[in-house]
């Protein structure tokens, strides 16, 4: 555990870490295979709000750095995470694959046209190994 901060409410970030890490593990588990995830739609649907989950978790850890930190108030969800970049709390090509993943969340709940289910499964798995990235550069953080 680690030591609460009198500038980072510590508890709060850690809980939704914890939310977070959990997540990951069950996006792991429930992630079929491409055959499955392209032909069975419950589980597809499934997968993409754990998706959802994920992407909103990790927004919500940003902003709640953002807050507590008392930094300007980011616009969206995008400029949040290049705010914990430019604070060098996430490397630039982490930032880079987190907003991403932030906008496919947003593809996903809007619906802004067809998904291609090739590129979304393949931006799913390797998009994985970037949620624990995160959370560990968000664990290092709070230990400064």
């Amino acid at each position: 555990m680690i030591k609460k901060s009198h500038f980072v409410d510590v508890e709060r970030i850690e809980d939704k870490l914890s939310d977070l890490v959990r997540y990951a593990e069950e996006l792991e588990e429930d992630l079929p295979n491409l055959t499955v995830f392209k032909k069975e739609r419950i589980q597809r649907r499934g997968v993409e709000k754990t998706i959802e989950l994920i992407a909103d978790t990790i927004v919500d850890v940003a902003l709640l750095v953002i807050s507590e930190k008392g930094w300007e108030k980011p616009a969206d969800s995008r400029e949040a995470i290049t705010l914990l970049e430019r604070e060098k709390i996430l490397p630039a090509d982490l930032s880079e694959r987190v907003k991403d993943l932030v906008s496919f969340r947003n593809l996903l709940v809007h619906r802004y046209g067809k998904i291609d289910e090739n590129r979304e499964f393949k931006s799913i798995v390797e998009g994985t190994p970037d949620i624990s990235l995160f959370v560990s550069c968000i664990l290092t953080f709070l230990k400064k």
